[in-house]
């Protein structure tokens, strides 16, 4: 391939992939969603009309959602949800693993979760004079902190590459933590690059160039 057709070559294919990746994952998770409910309101749907409506499971499933969050917030719907719970954790396994799931997506989806999230920090990882982004969830509160000389302590979760969903669970000294003008939001996207990309290249009109490195 000649030099110039190798340079379109790759143009396009860095125009292309993104956008189909971005493809993939949105369609895979509507048909992901989609199933949860569609499966079964597909039959009834075609013993009725004739035929299947795609999309239709997704949004019954959106409804329940809705409904399920309004019962939630009233007096009633919180005794109808608490009896069902504790109907639901009489089953041997299912108590071991339904409370620390509703913890996980209690601390997600509060606000209290965004508030912590907000912090990014570099801490020295995995030794001296090597540093990784970080994402500062929250102080460790005095229990840690007496056990591990009343300093102040926080909580840190160290992203992998190229997935910042999971990682390491990590306490360290809030002293030993340098914080960041970041969002969160940008440093996913430098984690998701591994390196590729820096600050500038990502976010030039929200980030001053600091020098050359």
């Amino acid at each position: 391939m000649k030099p110039m057709g190798k340079r379109y070559f790759l143009t396009g294919l860095l125009v292309v992939l993104p956008a189909l990746a971005t493809i993939y994952l949105f369609v895979s998770l509507f048909l992901f969603f989609d199933n949860i409910l569609g499966r079964y309101i597909s039959k009834l749907t075609e013993a009725y009309v004739g035929f299947s409506i795609p999309g239709l499971g997704l949004l019954v499933f959106l409804i329940l959602i809705f409904l399920t969050g309004l019962l939630a917030t009233n007096l009633i719907g919180k005794r109808l949800i608490s009896y069902f719970e504790g109907l639901w954790l009489k089953f041997p396994l299912i108590k071991n693993i339904y409370p620390p799931l509703k913890q996980i997506a209690q601390f997600l989806f509060a606000h209290k979760f965004h508030e912590g999230l907000q912090r990014v920090a570099l801490v020295e990882w995995p030794r001296k004079g090597m540093h990784i982004l970080c994402f500062v969830t929250n102080q460790t509160g005095p229990y840690f902190e007496e056990k591990l000389g009343r300093e102040e302590y926080c909580n840190v979760l160290i992203p992998s590459v190229p997935n910042p969903v999971t990682g390491f669970y990590v306490i360290v000294a809030k002293k030993e933590l340098i914080f960041l003008d970041m969002t969160v939001e940008e440093a996913i996207r430098l984690i998701i690059s591994g390196g590729v990309l820096n600050p500038r290249d990502l976010f030039r009109e929200q980030i001053q160039p600091q020098g050359e490195f």
